[in-house]
């Protein structure tokens, strides 16, 4: 293939000059030899990466939504509304073959879902989180990838080529089995969640071994927005920081549990000292310019410890409790708030009675601040 296509009268050097030419020139006969076409090199900002999409399934096969559905069996709207979910584009026409081969295995996928019985509707709320989830990952691992290949700035295109090829060939078969074990984690986590959560409800008491603790969450807001418009390490080291800052005012008898995504966990027996810990942890994120504002939730009740981590009512409670919250604002639940009683450290008002998702009565909620700050 390489005897038969000249770069240059192909148009594959429109445009670049001295260096960057000479590197296009030399990069050009091995994609060729690779089985990559004219056109792909063609319609390619980045033709060194080519190698790289290939062993990643993008083998220039497209297809259309009603291909898609044809072979699926899923209704035509269904399957943009999937393929949207999975953070897709959507086209107008129905026949044209813009989806690659793998996209429509997504769909695939999901289809065995809703065959065993799972609604359409939060099967489309599942795909979505999975893709903003999987969205930051990639791009995560695609600023590794770019560190590991491009020792320096005398890369070659070739040589990035060949490197990129390289490390994708090897890391591809890795990146399931990793996202499954550490998607299994997480449902693990969940099921033991909603296993204690359902012996509190059957047994209409808290489970043997439960201990009367005050729970705290602080999150990051606008994390997710921030992700669209800076760097993977970045948000990393906000994240980072955050759990920095967490730990620092975690004294006994606070105690830092983990950290969940850009959200920090913090518990304990006393729930004064725990308000106390939460507003300075606001304080501190406030007076740090590099830290987006956070919200607060804090919530009282029993809950068990197992394996370093706490799950019960008031877990879920206070998790919900911070979705709630304002930006820089602490939300406390009611009784958390009664546990604290009259207390001349903090200030507080009436945040009124909300339904919080998951939650089966309406909880009061009341604004913490520091005594005499506004």
């Amino acid at each position: 293939m390489t005897d038969t296509v000249d770069p240059e009268s192909a148009g594959l050097l429109d445009g670049l000059t001295g260096d960057a030419r000479a590197q296009r020139a030399e990069l050009i006969p091995w994609l060729l030899e690779q089985g990559i076409s004219v056109e792909e090199i063609h319609g390619s900002f980045a033709p060194m990466l080519l190698p790289g999409r290939h062993v990643l399934g993008d083998d220039g096969t497209r297809l259309s939504v009603r291909q898609i559905s044809d072979r699926t069996g899923l209704g035509i709207d269904q399957v943009t509304r999937f393929l949207r979910a999975s953070g897709l584009p959507s086209v107008e026409d129905p026949d044209a073959q813009v989806y690659l081969r793998p996209d429509a295995e997504i769909v695939d996928h999901i289809n065995q879902f809703v065959d065993l019985g799972l609604d359409p509707d939060q099967m489309l709320t599942v795909v979505r989180v999975l893709a903003e989830g999987l969205s930051h990952a990639a791009e995560a691992m695609r600023y590794t990838g770019v560190a590991a290949t491009m020792h320096d700035t005398s890369t070659t295109e070739l040589e990035m080529a060949k490197g990129v090829r390289a490390l994708v060939t090897n890391v591809a078969p890795l990146l399931g089995p990793m996202v499954q074990d550490m998607l299994m984690l997480q449902l693990r986590h969940a099921m033991e969640t909603e296993a204690v959560n359902a012996n509190e409800r059957a047994a209409g008491a808290p489970l043997p071994g439960a201990r009367q603790v005050a729970v705290a969450f602080a999150d990051l807001v606008g994390f997710t927005r921030l992700g669209e418009t800076v760097p993977p390490e970045e948000l990393e080291q906000l994240a980072n920081r955050l759990a920095d800052v967490a730990r620092d005012v975690a004294e006994a008898p606070v105690r830092f549990v983990k950290t969940i995504g850009d959200a920090v966990m913090l518990v304990s027996t006393d729930t004064g000292a725990l308000l106390n810990a939460m507003l300075t942890l606001v304080e501190a994120t406030e007076a740090d310019e590099a830290l987006p504002q956070l919200r607060v939730g804090v919530a009282f009740g029993p809950a068990v410890s197992r394996v370093g981590d706490w799950f019960g009512s008031p877990v879920n409670l206070a998790s919900r409790v911070t979705s709630a919250a304002r930006p820089g604002s602490v939300l406390v639940a009611q009784a958390a708030r009664d546990r604290i009683g009259d207390n001349e450290a903090f200030d507080w008002s009436f945040a009124r009675a909300r339904r919080l998702k998951g939650i089966q009565d309406e909880v009061k909620l009341f604004r913490a601040r520091r005594a005499g700050k506004p």
